[in-house]
């Protein structure tokens, strides 16, 4: 099949009409990006209204301090060129295995303060627009020390954007629908469906399984109109898999079976797979001889804008920017903008 006609029927042929209060496109840059040569000169800041890096890790002390101090030249291009181009950047503090450290942090009344005052401090002198506090694997014993922290970072950071990441999949217990109300918005964040534990293929995520994270969220309390949920733009490969509920054999080609969606696009250039949309549970299948990839493309991206935008959502996320297809056709940010921000100009330059 042909990819590009394909993504451009569905991409530039549709915008929604429907007023909502949906206004963000965020995009993560992590810090890791510098690896695969996807640097801040890379980003396309037209695309995005909202820039998150990640990450800037605790200690115990209140401390904070760049996941990779060899990523500081980096951040400081990156503040100047969103600044240039007028899109807000947010600092995530926290990550994987930040648990014990923020818990510590946020259970202390000497350290909590000290913690914000750190975090304060830290952005006034290297640059940005706000904080995410990024607290993952949270339980219900921890929902007393999550709420503190969320107050403290609205009440000492005053003018500044704060946010915060909620995992529905690992429970909501943790989680204050008082505090989160107070933020500027949520990135809602999914598990992965798809592992090599799971026995047989089901889509890794789609727009039906982002749908029910985010009614999680909702029930729980949290104001629609704060959610942004966050769609991975990387596919899941696993050998010897045909099809959903089709058994495999391990991990299928990609970094340790990951592919980004911008190789996946060139793989699926060639008659080697066959693409097809699943319509329960709005998500893309590739199959080959060999191995079989779930990923979320064009329709099933376009569906969760349409919905955000559709229940007056915050807008939408993508983890992560360096793996986008950079032609406006085929991209995902350009998917997403057609429905958030419809004014915007997503037609290809036409070439001289």
């Amino acid at each position: 099949m042909n990819i590009k006609v394909l993504a451009l029927a569905l991409t530039l042929g549709f915008a929604v009409t429907a007023q909502a209060a949906a206004d963000k496109i965020v995009g993560f840059y992590p810090y890791w990006s510098q690896y695969s040569q996807f640097y801040p000169k890379d980003i396309r800041y037209n695309l995005v209204t909202n820039i998150h890096y990640a990450n800037l890790v605790p200690s115990e002390d209140g401390s904070v301090a760049f996941a990779d101090e060899n990523d500081a030249e980096n951040f400081k291009e990156l503040v100047r060129l969103s600044k240039e181009n007028g899109v807000k950047l947010v600092v995530s503090v926290g990550g994987a295995e930040a648990e014990g450290a923020l818990k510590t942090i946020a259970t202390s009344e000497e350290v909590l303060p000290t913690f914000v005052s750190n975090v304060k401090e830290w952005i006034s002198t290297n640059g940005g627009d706000g904080v995410e506090l990024d607290w993952q694997n949270l339980t219900g014993e921890d929902a007393e020390a999550y709420a503190a922290m969320l107050n403290a970072f609205v009440d000492g950071m005053s003018g500044s954007i704060v946010t915060s990441t909620v995992y529905p999949d690992a429970g909501m217990d943790g989680y204050s629908a008082e505090a989160l109300n107070r933020l500027a918005y949520v990135d809602v964040f999914m598990a992965d469906k798809m592992t090599e534990e799971t026995s047989a293929l089901e889509p890794n995520q789609g727009a039906e399984s982002i749908q029910q994270g985010l009614n999680a969220v909702a029930e729980k309390g949290v104001e629609k109109s704060l959610l942004v949920p966050v769609v991975y733009l990387y596919g899941k490969s696993f050998l010897g898999a045909t099809g959903y509920g089709s058994a495999h054999q391990g991990t299928g080609s990609g970094n340790e079976g990951y592919l980004s969606y911008a190789e996946l696009m060139g793989k699926f250039n060639t008659p080697d797979y066959k693409v097809t949309f699943d319509e329960s549970s709005k998500s893309e299948l590739a199959v080959s001889s060999s191995e079989a990839i779930v990923f979320m493309g064009i329709p099933s991206v376009k569906a969760v804008a349409e919905q955000v935008k559709a229940d007056g959502m915050g807008g939408v996320a993508v983890y992560d920017l360096s793996q986008d297809h950079h032609e406006p056709i085929i991209s995902l940010l350009v998917t997403i903008g057609l429905q958030i921000r419809p004014d915007m100009d997503y037609k290809p330059k036409k070439k001289k």
